[in-house]
């Protein structure tokens, strides 16, 4: 392949991962406030609350540390704190210091939480199988392999 050709090549492909970039930041948007309207609406309650509920889900005991979890949502401990303190005063979270590490709060699901999160799983995994119905369960396959080495990229 001579010099042009290549050059060529090079251009073209940071031309469509541009493309690509720009596809894929709008549909995590639009995806994004779809959902977040839809808990707002059926369920009264957030996209942020959600993922708060669905990352303890996976925590042993239904609990995490606060940073545990502050890292778990990549969001900022102050957003993270404001969060806890509305969804404890609403009785779906609680707060106590950790047996490892009295220093640490951590934060558990109560069974309200448990409860809540159980309605919204449901209706999250119907929704989101309605969003992505243009596609063929093979094309979900191939979008998760190509989104995860994308991802494993950014994390190296």
């Amino acid at each position: 392949m001579d010099s042009r050709r290549r050059d060529r090549a090079a251009d073209s492909h940071g031309k469509n991962a541009l493309r690509a970039w720009i596809q894929l930041t709008k549909c995590a948007k639009r995806i994004e406030a779809h959902v977040n309207r839809r808990f707002a609406e059926s369920h009264g309650t957030s996209l942020a609350r959600f993922d708060v509920l669905a990352n303890l889900e996976r925590c042993e005991g239904h609990a995490a540390s606060t940073t545990e979890l502050s890292r778990l949502l990549l969001a900022s401990q102050g957003n993270i704190t404001r969060l806890l303190d509305r969804m404890q005063d609403d009785g779906l979270v609680r707060r106590r210091p950790s047996v490892r590490d009295g220093r640490v709060s951590e934060v558990q699901m109560t069974r309200a939480g448990e409860a809540l999160f159980a309605r919204l799983a449901r209706d999250h995994e119907s929704w989101t199988d309605a969003m992505f119905g243009e596609l063929a369960n093979e094309e979900l396959q191939q979008l998760i392999v190509l989104l995860g080495k994308v991802r494993r990229r950014l994390a190296a």
